[in-house]
């Protein structure tokens, strides 16, 4: 359930994974919560640690984020 305090803020996440590729690969992530600060946390979390993350300026709207299941504190990759 999405609360009217709480924001949809996606995350970028860039890695380098030398298996898979010579150029950092690429991803986005959500996190339903009430700061951008607690969002990034979320991410990096859930990432592997080393990776670049960065809060974008785009936020999903609180229908976009009820219709994709998005569960508060919990980063989601896009």
């Amino acid at each position: 359930m999405v609360e009217a305090n709480q924001t949809a803020y996606i995350v970028h996440v860039s890695f380098l994974d030398e298996e898979v590729s010579a150029i950092p690969l690429a991803a986005f992530y959500a996190a339903l919560t009430e700061t951008p600060e607690r969002a990034v946390a979320l991410v990096r979390q859930a990432v592997k640690p080393g990776a670049a993350v960065a809060l974008t300026d785009a936020r999903l709207s609180q229908n976009t984020a009820q219709a994709i299941g998005m569960i508060p504190d919990v980063a989601m990759a896009l």
